[in-house]
């Protein structure tokens, strides 16, 4: 899986110029109203960028990684309001499972990650669509993805399920406006 999501860092925080050559697996997300879109959208970004770098830069050989790439938010003990609703919407999709910083870190490990990022866009009102790159397997492991959307404040994740990139195309990206600058 590593060299096959290598434009991953690129798409985080820019609308990908290109279009991929095959379907893409969508989740879509409601979020409480309208206007808490466009904050879910770059928080999602920011916690799956962190992901991504721990990924490059990791040693998945150790115990534990280092949690200085996470959001202040998202270090530690998850024991916030946030972390509590995020737990509880998570154990009615998925089970009791709980997620520490740790596991999600792990979980970027890149010879298990099965998922690589796309993008995420308006649906509309509350509703968005978060796009990643399964490599057009409709059953691939992505729990940790699911726990993200929880943890950012979705209200309900449907999904994955293959569209065509032409509805990804279709749609305005969400959560870029102000996010960090990169290289190109």
């Amino acid at each position: 899986m590593t060299g096959a999501f290598e434009g991953e860092p690129g798409r985080l925080w820019v609308r990908p110029q290109e279009t991929p050559a095959g379907l893409l697996a969508v989740f879509h997300v409601e979020v409480g109203r309208w206007q808490e879109v466009e904050g879910f959208a770059r928080r999602v970004r920011e916690l799956v960028a962190a992901g991504v770098e721990v990924s490059q830069r990791g040693d998945f050989e150790l115990d534990q990684l280092p949690e200085d790439a996470l959001p202040a938010w998202a270090r530690g003990s998850f024991s916030s309001e946030m972390h509590s609703n995020a737990r509880l919407r998570y154990s009615l999709h998925r089970g009791e499972e709980e997620w520490t910083a740790q596991d999600l870190l792990f979980s970027f490990e890149p010879k298990q990650r099965r998922w690589g990022w796309w993008d995420v866009t308006r649906l509309g009102g509350n509703m968005l669509q978060v796009w990643v790159d399964s490599l057009e397997e409709p059953v691939f492991a992505c729990n940790e993805l699911r726990w993200i959307l929880y943890l950012n404040g979705a209200r309900a994740v449907v999904g994955p399920s293959l569209l065509s990139p032409d509805f990804w195309g279709q749609q305005q990206s969400a959560g870029i406006e102000a996010g960090p600058e990169i290289s190109r």
